[in-house]
């Protein structure tokens, strides 16, 4: 801000160094009254200063009247406005204009703002609030000239252009205030008796105006900081190298529930932090810590720490519940279904759904049992959605689809370094994820034994314990859980814990299988139409009295999910909307051819594996003796298909030489 390589600067600083030194300030004086007579009769004033001279003229060119001296204030609004943008300003003026008055005790100060505006005074002589000083309204003066020149100047009373500020015999010194880009926003303006005005005046009120500009600066840099500190979405918490608090933002204050201020207080006496201090904290990345900022508040959080060059801690944290809900939204944890939606009025599908919504209404573990594909899910997130945790998440986890060495860091978490490759920063487990709401494990019967003595514990605790963690965390969580298993019988063969079946089968509720509510077939399949068609874009397609019949005789050991898998392929095979027995696919088909060649009189001795077996021979003998078009057609494995037939003593090479022989 040092503008001293002006040439009209050097002469001002010369000026007044050589009145200084030579105690010449009357004599000179006297001659800006022999200047100020030779301007009033249009003649070149002779010893004035030119940068003086030139506002005299601009001054005289603007009609000012040199005679007449008032203030002229600006309106009440724009005087508002004007204090309201320039507050800071004022703030920080206010404090360094009282102790630079200290050392001019007769002397007077005021601040303008870049318009000439007067927003602070103080001392003697005071200029009122909202007077403008501007060259332009009050003609030639220090603040005026300071303003239209941007940069230090000082003015001798017999310098002013109005003849009341040249006879009062007080001088002026003023100084511009900038911004960090050096856009000037006021004018600091000193006046004092010539006593107490020289060479060393000029530098202190540029001191002083140098001083509001950084102290301005700093506050913007700092509110800045804090905007930025306010905005951020994690917690910021700045420790000092004492382990003091120096700051705080809104969301670690928020974090840790603190509502009073605790800045400058001890950061391991306010928090309690587990097992470390915060003074001592090594810079890391994603690291779990528990906090106590509460007589019985325990906070989990995720940190990463930066030490800074004084060896104090900056930390962001994130609240663990808050990474939960961000990670439950992006592997999309909700339950969609409820009660309404689950299809079926059979007696005993209306006498499952009424069990299921009193299931709902408590917080007792379920145990859903059933074959595979009769809806366990969809019971599950009915029953999430009709209880009081439906505002939380929903998990389901496969148990017998996470591999054996996973299942414990999949449900429990793990820490960082727990183990070798386990992701940096650690992981929650699902039953962090869920806490709030509802966990479904599905296929609980193939849990390893190892995991249902660690699920126990957390059911009979209701706290888990990352892998690698020392403390345990407390949950929240409901379990719902599902097995096509006989879980009585596993326990007899020792691969299911007896105590954990009794923690799990508080409300026991049995889905029912498809073959025992055939009434429902109809409504099943003909939504699965409409559903299947939607999709396809395709008029909806209708099912036939004798397609429904063929469907009400089948067995359907895949239950509702073979029957949404047979009407789906059906209408993708098939080019009309009317649906005939004819369409529906083989296994359907031969399994009818089966049950009408049993004699009637034999019904009641015929046995599911005698027609199973009978299936299988009528398949057997349409592919004449292809296994690969057998197993398509019954929907088995060759695999499969292999054993069934070496349980029943079936060959396939009878039915590829009776089909050579025909």
């Amino acid at each position: 801000m040092n503008h001293k390589n002006e040439k009209t600067w050097d002469e001002e600083w010369e000026l007044i160094a050589r009145l200084n030194h030579a105690q010449k300030f009357d004599e000179y004086i006297e001659e800006l009254g022999i200047a100020w007579k030779a301007f009033e009769q249009g003649n070149v004033p002779k010893g004035l200063r030119p940068a003086v001279h030139a506002s005299w003229i601009r001054s005289h060119e603007e009609g000012i009247d040199a005679y007449r001296f008032e203030y002229q204030l600006c309106a009440e609004h724009e005087l508002r406005r004007v204090m309201t943008r320039n507050s800071a300003l004022i703030a920080i003026a206010r404090d360094i204009m009282r102790n630079l008055l200290a050392y001019n005790p007769d002397g007077h100060i005021n601040l303008t703002d870049a318009n000439g505006v007067t927003m602070h005074y103080c001392g003697q002589d005071l200029t009122p609030v909202g007077s403008i000083l501007s060259e332009a309204i009050s003609g030639t003066n220090c603040t005026g000239r300071c303003i239209k020149e941007n940069k230090l100047v000082y003015m001798l009373s017999a310098e002013n252009y109005k003849e009341a500020l040249r006879i009062r015999g007080k001088h002026c010194a003023a100084a511009p205030i900038r911004d960090e880009n050096g856009v000037m926003l006021g004018v600091l303006t000193l006046t004092a008796n010539p006593g107490y005005f020289h060479y060393h005046t000029l530098g202190t009120v540029q001191a002083a105006a140098e001083a509001i500009s950084q102290q301005l600066i700093l506050r913007h840099l700092v509110n800045e900081q804090e905007s930025v500190m306010e905005s951020l979405n994690e917690g910021v918490l700045v420790v000092s190298e004492r382990g003091t608090i120096r700051q705080l933002n809104r969301y670690a204050r928020q974090i840790l529930g603190i509502q009073e201020d605790v800045r400058f207080r001890d950061a391991d006496e306010v928090f309690m932090p587990d097992d470390c201090s915060f003074r001592a904290l090594p810079a890391c990345k994603d690291r779990n810590i528990t906090l106590s900022p509460g007589p019985v508040s325990r906070i989990t959080c995720v940190i990463s720490v930066v030490i800074t060059p004084e060896g104090g801690r900056v930390i962001s944290m994130r609240d663990n519940r808050r990474i939960r809900d961000m990670t439950r939204r992006v592997i999309g944890s909700s339950a969609s279904y409820t009660f309404d939606m689950i299809l079926g009025q059979s007696r005993i599908m209306q006498d499952t759904r009424n069990k299921a919504r009193n299931a709902g209404r408590s917080d007792s573990t379920v145990l859903l049992t059933g074959e595979s594909g009769t809806g366990k899910e969809l019971f599950a997130q009915s029953i999430h959605n009709g209880s009081n945790r439906n505002a939380g998440p929903f998990l389901a986890v496969n148990c017998g689809a996470i591999p054996r060495d996973l299942v414990l860091s999949e449900l429990f978490g793990y820490e960082d370094g727990a183990f070798t490759g386990s992701r940096r920063g650690g992981s929650a487990g699902k039953f962090e994820l869920a806490d709030g709401g509802t966990l479904f494990l599905d296929e609980i019967g193939d849990m390893p034994l190892d995991a249902q003595a660690s699920l126990l514990r957390v059911l009979q605790e209701g706290e888990v314990t990352r892998i690698g963690g020392k403390q345990p965390l407390k949950v929240n969580v409901r379990i719902v859980a599902a097995t096509n298993r006989d879980l009585k019988r596993d326990i007899d063969n020792g691969s299911f814990r007896r105590d954990l079946y009794f923690r799990l089968n508080v409300i026991s509720l049995p889905i029912p299988p498809l073959r025992v509510r055939k009434e429902d077939i109809k409504e099943l399949a003909d939504w699965f139409c409409e559903k299947i068609c939607r999709a396809l874009n395709r008029e909806r397609a209708l099912l036939s009295g004798s397609a429904l019949q063929m469907m009400e005789n089948y067995d359907w050991p895949g239950n509702v999910r073979e029957l949404e898998n047979i009407v789906e392929r059906t209408i993708n095979l098939t080019e009309t909307d009317d649906i005939s027995d004819k369409d529906l696919p083989e296994e359907l088909r031969l399994s009818a051819c089966a049950i009408s060649d049993i004699p009637g009189e034999s019904v009641k001795s015929f046995s599911l594996k005698d027609g199973e077996k009978t299936l299988i021979e009528l398949c057997l003998m349409e592919k004449k003796g292809n296994m690969r078009q057998v197993a398509i057609a019954l929907n088995l494995s060759r695999g499969a298909l292999y054993n069934k037939m070496k349980r029943y003593g079936i060959e396939p090479d009878n039915y590829r030489r009776l089909c050579h022989d025909v």
